[in-house]
């Protein structure tokens, strides 16, 4: 029998159950394919390199958090760097279709430098049919994971990996003139100076061992997703035109094989922390040889064990705060001045005549002439990009619109805003390297004017406190 007292306090338990259900967190993941037709230009190096064929498949992999007030969501696409023209149209259909704005959808490239360019980099130009595949994929990708959403529970935690990292940038000998394509002779760091090199002193900056991880799991204790923070560029050693995802995948397999999880349908994804200026080569010892893919092999080895570490010490919880931030403004561009424009056109006019014809060199001094062209005529004094950061409880996740060096992750982890930081560069646009103004000073590759390094030399500085205060604004 109801009483008259039971039935009034119906609506108050009701409201209450509703209330409850609103602070349940949702989860869904997904993955879309897109892996592009044999033939397409491979990114990562300075020359066009077709690929030939497919070791494995690459996938744009998305997470997609709710918490009944406000919706983020995650995509890391195994591609070397992904521009903003096509990162922009793939969040407007994301938030059409699953209803996440921009400001609480963080889009970033993982780096392989055996995925197709999404963007022309070096002599690595984008076919436009994959360009508008991607773009379609990227948002597929987040609306599929926004479709299998469920109640979910979240952990996180960092842990420390240096085993894997090291500073390729490294101070040469007084009076050593390190060669550059400009003919300037004033670089005093090299970038990969090769094993037991006689004239190096000591590296130019730190490394930042930081391993984050990020696990979801549903109600029933199912692994929906993890997502890992790491700051290693890329490992590479993949067999020569061959499409591959780089470590990143693996490292999500070994990590799953170790925590005993056997489901084809858990998410890993592995974002790149600041790591512009590192490496796996230690160049200090001699090099061990490793057949193609072993190396990929030895950096996952290495790191999942870490990895399952801070998995175990994990606190879960059922809801957690959601929030996003995001800023756009205006950096200077370093434009070539006329006398390197004319240099350029000089050295240009003076290559082989099929080079010429084909618009593809080899001679670096060529390449980089040819850059020069290319960002006197296409290029403008300054360019809009963007920096972001979400909220994920008590984690901050901030973002770097390229390929930022560590010390950059490593100033914004100072200002201790949020319990827990992960930093994803290359996120939401791509305007090449961002170097320190140290290390501009000192010149090196990643300094070296061209489609792949172009920003003003307070870029670094800029991007740092936007970042900061992006965090400052959720925390």
């Amino acid at each position: 029998m109801i009483t008259r007292r039971a039935l009034a306090a119906l609506p108050f338990v009701i409201r209450s159950v509703r209330a409850a259900d609103a602070r349940r967190l949702q989860a869904g993941a997904a993955m879309a394919n897109i892996t592009p037709a044999l033939g397409a230009s491979l990114a990562g190096g300075m020359r066009n390199n077709p690929a030939k064929d497919v070791h494995d498949e690459l996938h744009a992999r998305a997470l997609v958090l709710d918490n009944g007030t406000a919706r983020i969501a995650v995509i890391l696409v195994d591609s070397c760097a992904v521009p903003r023209e096509i990162i922009d149209p793939a969040k407007r259909m994301i938030a059409d279709r699953a209803k996440i704005p921009a400001s609480h959808t963080l889009v970033a490239a993982t780096h392989s430098h055996s995925a197709p360019a999404a963007t022309h980099l070096f002599q690595s130009r984008p076919d436009p049919r994959y360009v508008e595949f991607l773009t379609g994929r990227i948002a597929d990708a987040a609306v599929i994971a926004s479709n299998r959403l469920r109640p979910a529970q979240i952990g996180w935690g960092i842990g420390t990996e240096p085993r894997a990292l090291f500073n390729r940038r490294w101070h040469t000998k007084p009076g050593y003139v390190n060669d550059d394509p400009f003919d300037n002779g004033t670089d005093t760091v090299r970038m990969n100076p090769g094993y037991g090199n006689p004239n190096i002193t000591k590296p130019e900056g730190p490394i930042d061992p930081d391993l984050g991880l990020i696990v979801v799991k549903g109600a029933d204790e199912r692994v929906i997703a993890v997502i890992g923070n790491y700051a290693l560029h890329y490992v590479g050693g993949v067999g020569g035109g061959a499409v591959s995802a780089d470590y990143f995948p693996v490292w999500g397999r070994t990590l799953l094989r170790l925590a005993g999880v056997n489901d084809p349908g858990v998410v890993t994804m592995m974002s790149n922390a600041c790591s512009g200026n590192l490496n796996n080569a230690d160049v200090t010892s001699r090099p061990v040889s490793r057949p193609p893919y072993g190396q990929i092999e030895h950096v996952a080895a290495l790191l999942g064990p870490e990895s399952l570490r801070v998995w175990r010490s994990m606190k879960f919880e059922p809801w957690v705060e959601l929030k996003g931030s995001l800023e756009e403004f205006e950096l200077g561009v370093r434009l070539p001045g006329k006398v390197e424009v004319e240099r350029a056109r000089k050295l240009i006019a003076g290559a082989p005549a099929a080079e010429r014809a084909e618009d593809h060199y080899s001679d670096r001094k060529h390449i980089y002439a040819r850059e020069t062209l290319i960002l006197n005529s296409e290029y403008f004094p300054s360019v809009r990009t963007v920096v972001q950061a979400l909220r994920i409880g008590r984690l901050g996740i901030p973002t770097l619109p390229g390929e930022a060096f560590c010390e950059l992750g490593l100033e914004i982890k100072k200002a201790k805003v949020f319990a827990g930081l992960m930093p994803v560069e290359l996120a939401n646009s791509y305007n090449g390297y961002i170097p320190t103004p140290d290390a501009h000073r000192h010149g090196g590759y990643e300094t070296w004017r061209a489609k792949s390094s172009y920003l003003e030399t307070e870029a670094a500085t800029k991007l740092v406190a936007a970042a900061v205060r992006r965090l400052g604004a959720i925390a």
